[in-house]
């Protein structure tokens, strides 16, 4: 009894053909009839593409082509959306102070939001240099900056705002993410702030990392009442070209940054771009 022989990843294929032949008419004991069915299963199996499967346990990874990718697909995000007004409507309008008599004055333009944070509804105000939350000030400039983090933030107007109400043990926080212009829209550096707790005293601006990064990068767990974050440094060729790139987690720990010691490595499939990549290893 023979069968055309499958290809290498139709291990069902395989299957399938242990069910064609019929072993009706041979001449075996009733208890017999089968063993020819299971040999040619346990066959068919020992064929299968294992090397699917183990793919697809590392779907998370393996799938993701960009940290941005990575980054969206982790279940513990704190920001998921950009800020809304109470009516459910992106607020984005751009706002230009006004001198004593009527004349408009440019030097200082600002974004007003007003998200629903923690049961009352507050005033965002985004500016250059500083975000206001009803009357409170927070210069970028005071903020809790990580090692490294000193381009200057670009015009309101680019400005993303990502609102996230208290939950369990965590605040509320507020993360503004400073895009630059349309012409640069694939920058991969992005100054990033988040303020954690903006309704309180106790209210406090950190500067994150911006490299390949952003609001949705921001996690914490149901227990965790700090949030954590990644940051990303380029791996760089002899040449000079960059090849790939290293995350390593970060907390924000008592106002202090912490190193959590995981990291994933990612390998760039064309060098000096960071858009598509190939993770090196499973995320921590």
């Amino acid at each position: 009894m023979e069968f055309a022989p499958a290809p290498r990843q139709a291990g069902t294929s395989r299957l399938r053909a242990c069910a064609m032949p019929s072993l009706v008419n041979l001449k075996l004991p009733f208890r017999l009839h089968r063993l020819p069915a299971i040999l040619c299963f346990v066959v068919a199996l020992s064929s299968f593409p294992f090397e699917v499967a183990l793919a697809r346990a590392g779907h998370d990874i393996h799938d993701a082509g960009s940290f941005a990718e990575l980054h969206a697909r982790q279940p513990d995000r704190v920001f998921t959306a950009p800020a809304y007004s109470q009516r459910g409507q992106t607020v984005r309008h751009l706002y230009v102070s006004e001198e004593e008599f009527g004349e408009p004055q440019f030097q200082d333009p600002q974004v007003r939001y007003q998200p629903h944070v923690d049961g009352r509804d507050v005033d965002v105000w985004l500016a250059h240099d500083r975000v206001t939350v009803d009357a409170r000030v927070f210069r970028y400039a005071d903020a809790s900056t990580f090692e490294g983090e000193t381009s200057e933030p670009h015009h309101p107007m680019y400005a993303d705002l990502h609102v996230a109400p208290g939950h369990h043990h965590r605040p509320a926080m507020l993360c503004i993410e400073s895009h630059p212009g349309d012409t640069d829209a694939g920058a991969t550096d992005l100054p990033l702030f988040l303020l954690v707790d903006p309704l309180s005293a106790q209210a406090r601006l950190y500067r994150l990392p911006g490299r390949l990064s952003s609001c949705a990068a921001v996690v914490a767990g149901s227990t965790e009442s700090q949030p954590r974050f990644p940051a990303i440094r380029l791996l760089h060729a002899p040449d000079g070209r960059a090849i790939g790139a290293r995350q390593e987690g970060w907390r924000i720990d008592g106002g202090r940054f912490v190193a959590t010691g995981s990291s994933i490595s990612a390998t760039f499939t064309t060098p000096d771009d960071p858009s598509r990549l190939v993770f090196d290893a499973p995320a921590d």
